[in-house]
């Protein structure tokens, strides 16, 4: 899991104060100049994209916060797939 901060919209020490203050623990990547933000293109923050061993994008959530029912609903099936060779 990684998270990306678009820096752009939002300020580094921000983002920092924001995965303190929620506890996070997973790498947060930033997105200074909006090119990833640009690749996947965001119309909304924040948006949530679960992507395959295979790296393909299998569903995009607009908006948040999300369920833990979602997230599992969509994390489960791909922790269980097996990756192509």
């Amino acid at each position: 899991m990684l998270g990306v901060n678009s820096t752009i919209q939002d300020s580094e020490s921000a983002a920092r104060a924001f995965a303190s203050e929620h506890q996070l623990d997973f790498p947060i990547l930033l997105d200074h100049d909006g090119v990833v933000s640009h690749q996947y293109q965001l119309q909304s923050l924040p948006t949530t994209f679960f992507i395959d061993r295979d790296g393909i994008i299998t569903s995009i959530i607009p908006g948040g916060p999300m369920s833990l029912f979602l997230i599992k609903s969509k994390i489960i099936p791909l922790l269980s797939k097996n990756s192509t060779p």
